[in-house]
């Protein structure tokens, strides 16, 4: 009904991944991407009555991943993490320096890609090379990684078996996000792609539309889809002349032979309101109708508003109950899956007034 709470999956495993700092246009920052993300939005849900939380009793099984995700880049993540305190050490100590090393509790592997080292890429041992996974270095890996990673999928895909369950909503309160992750890489903060995962399990019964409004492009989710006529993709960014991931979300974008038109890209301008996000949201949000979609699946992001630190949108807290009231009126069975949103301090007043969107 309009007004109930939305079940909602959680893990405190996310808090298992949390590097502290990152490389950001030659200087070390604060690592945006923060435990106290899903913490706010949680406690601020909760307390206004919108949400009912529950925990999955098990993991998704290693099969499960497998659907969206190549079965050398789960090894490589878990075994990465697994390992990543000893390879740090016998970097240290090659270069004479284990002394600066303290204690294990920090230690994140933060590579430099090397996936486009392609003349290697038949080699038996290439998938063994530490970085060929992932494609910048925004997506360290340290000894908790890959117990949030897969904790994060989990929630996504128990939101997708609850759908299925009879279900009209249910949010996944994942952490790390998934978007940019594809079949075979990670980055920018991805390891998994939570909503592909789902859109692939909704998939067998039925035409899945996938709405990205991250403020981010989900190039990961569209390389996955790429070539599948049956999921749709539809995606609401920043213009990626100017804005990360830069190599992926232009308009001329729309499917693999055979899949043509199940790629929707729409590009904002720096600066965007609500006035001009709303507009392109009605385009998508006709597009999704005209698909005919069944299932929906909304990677949500909440970098859209005026004072998230790492976008240039001007959402106002009020614009997200417009949009939330938007994607509801579609009526189809949701699963929404956090994705980004990096202003803590304001992610729980932004879930409130979406999800009050959503409930009416």
């Amino acid at each position: 009904m309009a007004g109930d709470p939305i079940l909602t999956f959680h893990s405190d495993e996310h808090a298992s991944h949390a590097p502290t700092v990152e490389f950001l246009h030659g200087r070390m920052v604060p690592y945006f991407e923060v435990p106290q993300r899903i913490d706010a939005l949680r406690e601020h849900l909760s307390r206004a009555g919108l949400i009912r939380l529950e925990t999955p009793a098990a993991a998704i099984s290693r099969n499960e991943l497998m659907a969206t995700h190549d079965p050398g880049m789960i090894d490589y993540l878990e075994g990465l993490s697994v390992s990543v305190a000893d390879l740090i050490r016998e970097d240290f100590k090659v270069y004479g320096l284990e002394h600066m090393l303290l204690g294990d509790e920090y230690f994140y592997e933060s590579i430099f890609p090397t996936r486009l080292m392609r003349a290697r890429a038949d080699s038996d041992d290439m998938p063994e090379q530490r970085g060929f996974y992932i494609f910048d270095n925004t997506s360290p890996v340290g000894k908790g990684t890959w117990k949030a990673v897969l904790h994060s999928a989990t929630l996504a895909y128990a939101g997708a078996q609850a759908l299925l369950g009879g279900e009209s909503r249910a949010y996944a309160l994942c952490r790390p996000p998934g978007h940019h992750a594809g079949r075979d890489f990670a980055g920018g903060y991805c390891y998994l792609n939570n909503a592909a995962i789902a859109a692939n399990m909704l998939r067998a019964e039925g035409r899945v539309a996938l709405l990205d409004i991250d403020y981010h492009h989900g190039n990961g989710t569209q390389a996955i889809f790429w070539h599948d006529p049956e999921v749709l993709f539809v995606s609401l960014h920043s213009d990626p002349t100017v804005e990360y991931p830069h190599y992926a979300g232009y308009a001329d974008e729309i499917g693999a032979p055979g899949a043509e038109h199940a790629t929707l890209n729409v590009p904002l301008p720096h600066g965007t309101g609500e006035h001009e996000y709303l507009a392109a949201l009605a385009g998508a949000l006709a597009r999704i109708r005209e698909f005919g979609a069944e299932w929906l699946v909304v990677s949500l992001g909440f970098d859209t508003f005026k004072d998230d630190p790492m976008a240039a949108f001007e959402l106002e807290v009020s614009s997200f109950a417009e949009v939330g009231r938007a994607i509801a009126g579609l009526g189809l069975p949701t699963l929404y899956v956090q994705e980004g949103g990096y202003h803590v301090d304001s992610l729980g007043e932004l879930a409130v007034s979406f999800f009050g969107g959503v409930v009416g």
